[in-house]
């Protein structure tokens, strides 16, 4: 990205051209702050009045009864060889207007200023409707290039904003997640989703949406093996999780399988550290503990195909710091309310061998 700015002569003031304006791109945040939700009505980017001469002149418009000022205009959508033009425009009086405009149209177009300062420095030079035109063209065209797969649906009277929240919704209800989720979740999905080469269609989603749950399960079969899944997931761990699998989908199905496995074998390593070596050989974590998990189904008569051991505590607890023996094993798993139950135990209580 590159400064393109046009100079002009005198003391013309232009909106300078630049894509390093808007900059960051932050993804597709999906779902604007509660307090945006409407900025889109009010960011339509007005049509470029007829010419004229004089620059900082005067007139009454016939249709609307505004006065109109002779003002220059820089066609910034192009982002080059644009010329300098002088067009009547309305004028900006009020910072205030400027600042929330500008605001709006950010969120609305997914975009930041690197830093404050140099928003307020673009803002100050915000002074008309037609200014304000340019930077709403500039904010188009940086979405175009930047989502291909939305470039015929987005415009000056279709954000950026407009165009996605659809797809997010209709994400967030095929996954039973709240769509305020998808600031976070949505973002490489349907990051994944804009950045495709043919325009966004229904047939599109599916197949990714396909490829997005074939990963969850494969991710959901490698948490268990390692034994990292939650047991009663928050919300929060939700949106978590689904976020890196969307991150995910524009590799193959085979790479994004790998990076997933890799993640998963790097965690289960940090909670497990008892276990590196077994894991750097090739075991997961389910296979190491089998026999950890076989004497303490024995000990509690319990049937081990109904055992989830991630809602276990007491196989938790020794997998992250293994005993030194199975009779220390045993004494743990004596402190387990079940064990009372067992016919061990009432036969050890009452003074007989139980076999």
């Amino acid at each position: 990205m590159r400064n393109e700015t046009k100079r002009t002569q005198g003391n013309i003031r232009v909106f300078l051209a630049t894509f390093a304006l808007c900059g960051v791109v932050s993804g597709l945040a999906i779902v604007a702050p509660q307090s945006a939700t409407a900025a889109s009505a009010n960011l339509k980017a007005n049509q470029v009045s007829g010419q004229c001469s004089k620059l900082g002149a005067t007139s009454v418009s016939a249709t609307s009864g505004t006065t109109l000022t002779c003002a220059a205009f820089t066609n910034l959508g192009s982002l080059k060889g644009s010329n300098v033009q002088y067009r009547w425009s309305s004028l900006y009086t009020d910072k205030n207007v400027v600042h929330t405009l500008v605001n709006n149209s950010l969120i609305a177009y997914d975009r930041t200023f690197s830093s404050k300062a140099e928003q307020q420095m673009y803002e100050g030079m915000i002074t008309s409707d037609l200014e304000f035109g340019a930077f709403i063209n500039l904010l188009v065209t940086m979405s175009k290039n930047s989502f291909p797969g939305f470039a015929e649906l987005i415009s000056k009277d279709k954000t950026l904003r407009d165009v996605v929240t659809p797809w997010a919704t209709q994400l967030a209800n095929a996954r039973s997640l709240p769509s305020q989720t998808f600031n976070q979740t949505g973002e490489g999905f349907l990051l994944a989703l804009a950045t495709g080469s043919t325009t966004v269609n229904q047939d599109a989603f599916d197949a990714l949406f396909a490829k997005s749950e074939s990963l969850r399960a494969y991710a959901d079969t490698v948490d268990h093996d390692y034994w990292v899944n939650f047991s009663n997931p928050t919300q929060a761990q939700i949106t978590q999780r689904f976020t890196f699998i969307d991150s995910l989908l524009s590799l193959s199905d085979s790479d994004a399988k790998a990076a997933y496995l890799a993640k998963i074998q790097l965690n289960a390593k940090k909670i497990y550290p008892s276990f590196v070596a077994a894991l750097d050989n090739g075991q997961t974590i389910d296979q190491v503990m089998a026999p950890w998990v076989a004497h303490f189904a024995d000990q509690l008569e319990l049937y081990r195909g109904a055992i989830n051991p991630i809602q276990e505590r007491t196989l938790i607890q020794v997998a992250m710091t293994p005993p030194a023996s199975m009779v220390a094993f045993d004494a743990i798993i004596a402190h387990d309310p079940r064990w009372a139950t067992t016919s061990k135990a009432k036969a050890a209580s009452s003074g007989n061998t139980s076999f």
